[in-house]
């Protein structure tokens, strides 16, 4: 509820949760997405479960809308060269 006790509507209530981000959490590109995000790339990368699982956690209607969290995080790319023997370059 608003100040004036009314709904938020959808823009102002992302807009609040992107400054809590920013000026609380001290994230500075924070958006209201950045959570979601954040949750879908740990179940894909770091719980290790498929995009299957989390188009449904995410309610894709489209796996094709879930596999932008399936980018391989940078750290996961420097691992895996490093593991085959290859310097990483950046």
């Amino acid at each position: 509820m608003t100040q004036k006790g009314g709904p938020y509507s959808p823009n102002t209530l992302q807009e609040h949760l992107a400054l809590m981000q920013r000026h609380w959490a001290g994230i500075e590109r924070a958006s209201s997405h950045s959570g979601r995000r954040t949750l879908m790339t740990n179940i894909i990368h770091e719980q290790k479960k498929s995009v299957k699982v989390a188009q449904k956690i995410a309610g894709h209607v489209s796996p094709s809308t879930t596999l932008i969290y399936e980018e391989p995080p940078e750290e996961s790319l420097k691992e895996a060269l490093q593991d085959a023997g290859y310097r990483y370059i950046n």
